[in-house]
């Protein structure tokens, strides 16, 4: 039921919407205040929200995007390019002297999980365009979930030691992988009429 080429879509869209929270964990871990049980939930809770919100995304996607449903290829072409540019926009001005949070208040890390998963309702809108079945939708959530708990935790613990990919590169990486696929979402809608073409 579940092809290859999903999975592979969908661990690079956990990828690409993780690089926010795997970005923030690191800062978290910059300040070395949390324990073994705080990071557990700082993940987790990172990985709730970036995963809630495609889900509430794609809900809201079937009633909004089933009446444009010609069109919902470029819909999700657009919404993940706007999100995608504005990554890169982000890694482009980040610093990791503006990024600093008291990372022992539960408040905290629930306003930062609610923060960094903003865009990823947008991608849930997204879901509709790229011809994914309910359950495939599903297990892309999951995935999304997955994949930005295990990068929280990396984050986390890099930033605890100091070593660490420089976040600006990683939110550049995701804001790029959100194009490719909202690139290839309208390819992959006008592949035969490419193929023919080329056809003599």
């Amino acid at each position: 039921m579940f092809g290859a080429m999903f999975f592979i879509q969908a661990v690079l869209l956990g990828l690409a919407l993780a690089m926010d929270s795997f970005t923030v964990s690191i800062t978290c871990g910059l300040q070395k205040s949390l324990t073994k049980s705080r990071t557990l939930f700082m993940a987790l809770c990172f990985g709730f929200f970036q995963g809630f919100m495609p889900l509430l995304g794609a809900v809201l996607g079937t009633f909004i995007l089933g009446f444009v449903e010609s069109i919902a290829y470029w819909i999700a072409f657009i919404l993940l390019f706007i999100i995608g540019l504005k990554m890169i926009m982000e890694g482009r001005n980040f610093s990791l002297k503006s990024k600093v949070f008291d990372v022992t208040s539960t408040k905290v890390i629930i306003l930062l999980g609610i923060a960094t998963s903003i865009d990823a309702l947008a991608v849930g809108l997204s879901f509709y365009g790229m011809n994914w079945v309910v359950g495939e939708q599903l297990l892309a959530v999951f995935i999304i979930f997955l994949v930005t708990f295990i990068m929280s935790l990396i984050g986390e613990k890099m930033g605890e030691k100091i070593y660490f990919i420089k976040p600006r590169i990683a939110l550049t990486f995701g804001g790029f992988v959100l194009i490719f696929i909202g690139v290839k979402t309208v390819v992959e809608h006008y592949w035969d009429q490419i193929i023919n073409l080329f056809k003599i």
